[in-house]
């Protein structure tokens, strides 16, 4: 087990991204971020994935899968949440080694009961153990009948847009700090007056809930997600409409370099 105090170190490992081959760059500035908001696209092998975990349907699962040389794997769960009554500080604790052969795959059953997944959210952090370009595997997390890719990377620091449409009811999202620092975030309805802030510890999770917020969802419409000081983040998340939940593929965000 480690404890809370490893939460800097293995944040920094997570910052660091040393497992990470075969990257196709491309950066963009969006209005008024100097420079922050730059995106990168890796590959989909990635070492110390950070993910989060939403609502999910029944017996939510992931899978990690070798390259072409044995690996071995370690999984933690991470309690750390941030509400809108402060930060509960939480633990990082191992709860499974697994060793790959080359091209293995080996699937870890997500224990929603354990307490780092107290009130149907939490984080997930996977880390290989030595410092080897080639120590890398690949990652998908499983449930609701769909699979998500949860290696390579989406955005980084500055704004990042969710979209909803006519007919949405709420929008849930999971987002956990994943640098090495605090910083805000700030969710706006964008076109409209809504808005909120929250500071965000390091790998602490937070859950949104439009409909908590009385946040109105109509029309064809964003949510944004800013992050200040260049702060990454991993997200997911869902969209509820009439008899339908739309799930907000996992994105792992990972630091420009």
């Amino acid at each position: 087990m480690r404890t809370y105090s490893s939460l800097i170190a293995l944040a920094a490992l997570v910052v660091g991204c040393s497992g990470v081959r075969d990257t196709e760059t491309a950066t963009t500035d969006s209005p008024g971020s100097d420079g922050i908001a730059k995106t990168q696209q890796k590959a989909q092998f990635a070492d110390n994935t950070v993910i989060n975990i939403v609502d999910p349907d029944f017996g939510p699962s992931l899978t990690v899968t070798a390259d072409i040389q044995p690996v071995t794997v370690e999984i933690f769960y991470v309690s750390d949440k941030t509400t809108d009554s402060g930060h509960q500080v939480g633990n990082v604790t191992l709860v499974q080694t697994i060793d790959l052969a080359a091209d293995q795959t080996v699937r870890h059953m997500i224990n929603m009961s354990n307490p780092a997944f107290a009130g149907g959210y939490g984080t997930i952090l996977l880390d290989s153990i030595g410092n080897s370009p080639l120590d890398v595997f690949q990652t998908y997390v499983q449930y609701g009948g769909s699979m998500f890719s949860v290696g390579g990377s989406v955005f980084t620091g500055g704004s990042y847009r969710i979209p909803y449409w006519s007919g949405t009811l709420r929008m849930v999202l999971a987002i956990t700090n994943q640098s090495d620092f605090d910083f805000d975030i700030q969710l706006l309805n964008l076109n409209t007056t809504q808005f909120k802030t929250i500071t965000l510890p390091v790998l602490s999770t937070y859950k949104f809930d439009s409909f908590a917020e009385g946040w109105n969802l109509s029309g064809t419409n964003a949510v944004q997600l800013f992050t200040t000081a260049g702060g990454t983040v991993a997200l997911s998340g869902y969209m509820d409409r009439l008899f339908q939940r739309i799930r907000i593929t996992p994105v792992k965000a990972a630091p420009y370099f």
